[in-house]
């Protein structure tokens, strides 16, 4: 891969090692990371977001902050203050099931990330709610109005959902992740959060790469034991390149979906980046 521009991790977990992992990142070509709120104690208040802020990184490392109280989505944070300090707001993993509390932070002019399916310890039975939930936040977005961006989509319905939507003016953005379309479920038996689908939804996630539907490509690393998640920062940059040696994008697309997008994305709302 000719990596002459830099290379933007939109979606990354640090957890409490924030020197460590961000070295792993270093080491596989990535110069910037967005990390997830889910640490010991969660990023959900300025203190711990100014902490975090001072841990040494060995590539930069932007903090995205919760969007509720201990992640538990019962209570927004103190949006207005943590703002200048993150690049977004994302309960991730726990997913936001209170459209209210959407629709409140989507009015508070800040980058808004959200994960596409419950948690596998929600109680919920039928893995696949991806293009159920998606549609819940399209529709909160339409009516609140606001900037959404829609975490690792992995199904042919959702990619659907997502170009009708940007069709019809919804100033949303997605990601997807190297496994989602590199493996389907028979591939591998793994756990990951939302889980591996079918050979058409992988066919569908290379469409949506290809035809901008899909703007960016996000590692999803989490340090082991990976209770939800199974990418790493080493085969983010040789998987995502391999799009570009099976045809399915350019050169020109993998900066779009690895850099320029990204970029745009975290500057959408006056994160100013300065990196070229």
């Amino acid at each position: 891969m000719k990596k002459d521009y830099p290379i933007i991790d939109l979606h990354c977990h640090l957890r409490n090692d924030i020197p460590g992992h961000t070295k792993i990142a270093k080491e596989s070509g990535i110069n910037l990371v967005l990390y997830m709120a889910n640490s010991k104690p969660p990023l959900d208040n300025l203190e711990q977001i100014k902490k975090s802020l001072k841990k040494k990184r060995y590539c930069r490392a932007i903090p995205v902050s919760a969007i509720t109280k201990d992640l538990a989505g019962k209570e927004l944070v103190e949006v207005d203050k943590i703002k200048p300090y993150v690049a977004g707001f994302s309960d991730d993993g726990q997913y936001l099931k209170d459209l209210n509390l959407l629709k409140e932070i989507l009015k508070k002019n800040v980058l808004v990330l959200v994960h596409c399916s419950p948690p596998y310890d929600a109680g919920i039975k039928k893995p696949y709610l991806e293009t159920k939930f998606v549609k819940r936040y399209l529709k909160t977005l339409k009516e609140s109005g606001g900037k959404l961006h829609i975490q690792h989509i992995s199904k042919k319905d959702t990619v659907e959902l997502i170009r009708k939507a940007k069709k019809e003016g919804l100033k949303v953005t997605c990601e997807t992740c190297p496994h989602y379309f590199t493996y389907t479920k028979d591939d591998l038996e793994t756990k990951v959060n939302p889980p591996l689908a079918l050979k058409e939804d992988v066919l569908a996630i290379k469409r949506g790469l290809k035809d901008g539907t899909i703007d960016a490509i996000s590692s999803d690393y989490a340090p082991m034991p990976r209770i939800t998640g199974m990418a790493g920062f080493k085969a983010f940059l040789p998987l995502s390149y391999g799009l570009v040696l099976a045809g399915v994008l350019s050169e020109k697309q993998l900066k779009e979906k690895l850099f320029i997008n990204p970029k745009k994305i975290i500057e959408s709302k006056g994160y100013k980046l300065n990196l070229i």
